[in-house]
């Protein structure tokens, strides 16, 4: 015992000089201390979340999960699923369209500007970010009628949408970045219906139908928008026949979310 307490003073003893002398460069030690405490937080950070998504309010949600995002900034689809249910979840039933629609406009700056911070961390998945992020004003927008104003000041949702795509397309050197952003969509409502956002992944789906015209294959844009509209259909409580859906391999991330 006695041994053991000398040695574990001796120890401390070391490792402080060591500190004194090359004290440890901050940023260098930033990332394992994180690591190290990622087990201990996440369950309080995830419990605190679920919490604020149960009492309906979209802002503490997206603060909340910021504090998980940050343990974890290489989960891409957090990123997104989270900013987006920020920006088509928000908004006061009791303000006036003006104001809703200001209030729209600044959570959307907020949200993109926390997508942009994103990309340093998504690896070879910071094309699909950015193909959200042109997505994501359009969604607005639906959501937020009264939004057309303030886009307008950025040049229009159509315009803002192809600078992302564009960013998109010198990231990843793929010439159909644009046609393949219509078939994110079923993986990012499924995880908007994992988060309890029904509004925001038909609002999605929506997107996702009216962006399918960006494909130069017409039976496949055909045949992808029916899929999408038979999963909104269901959604929103309508008797839909599933089959086709239910054996397209694309869809299976929603499957879990149509029973």
């Amino acid at each position: 015992m006695i041994t053991r307490m000398l040695t574990a003073i001796v120890g401390a003893g070391c490792l402080g000089g060591a500190f004194a002398l090359t004290p440890p460069d901050g940023a260098q030690w930033r990332e394992p201390l994180r690591w190290l405490l990622r087990p201990a937080v996440l369950p309080f950070a995830w419990r605190d979340l679920e919490d604020a998504i149960r009492t309906g309010n979209a802002a503490e949600s997206f603060a909340r999960a910021q504090r998980i995002l940050r343990l974890l900034p290489g989960w891409t689809d957090g990123q997104i699923v989270f900013s987006y249910r920020f920006v088509t979840g928000g908004g006061d039933a009791h303000a006036t369209p003006a104001t809703r629609a200001e209030h729209a406009w600044r959570r959307l700056q907020a949200a993109l500007a926390w997508l942009e911070a994103a990309r340093a961390t998504a690896g070879n998945r910071e094309g699909e970010l950015l193909q959200a992020m042109a997505m994501l004003p359009e969604v607005a927008q639906a959501q937020w009628p009264g939004l057309g104003p303030w886009l307008r000041q950025d040049g229009g949702a159509t315009a803002i949408a192809d600078r992302y795509l564009a960013e998109a397309e010198r990231v990843t050197a793929s010439p159909a970045i644009r046609e393949q952003r219509t078939f994110l969509t079923a993986r990012l409502a499924a995880g908007l219906l994992a988060i309890g956002d029904r509004n925001g992944a038909i609002a999605l789906l929506e997107n996702g139908i009216s962006r399918s015209a960006d494909l130069r294959d017409r039976a496949l844009a055909t045949e992808w928008a029916t899929r999408l509209r038979e999963c909104i259909r269901h959604l929103r409580g309508e008797k839909t026949d599933l089959t086709a859906l239910k054996a397209d391999r694309r869809m299976s991330p929603l499957l879990p979310y149509l029973r």
